[in-house]
């Protein structure tokens, strides 16, 4: 999906731009996909273990 926004761009007229695609998808936006996974992983151990398949 496109969303446009004529110039001047401003935070207002960007947040009315999420409001209206929020309300035609039914979703609430990106703030959902923000923040920390929840996996219970220690994050340093994941990517020695990620990185070491590598090679």
């Amino acid at each position: 999906m496109t969303i446009e926004i004529k110039k001047p761009v401003t935070k207002e007229k960007v947040q009315q731009a999420m409001d209206e695609l929020a309300k035609t998808s039914g979703k609430k936006g990106l703030r959902n996909h923000f923040g920390k996974l929840k996996r219970g992983i220690d994050g340093l151990e994941y990517q020695k273990q990620v990185r070491n398949d590598w090679v």
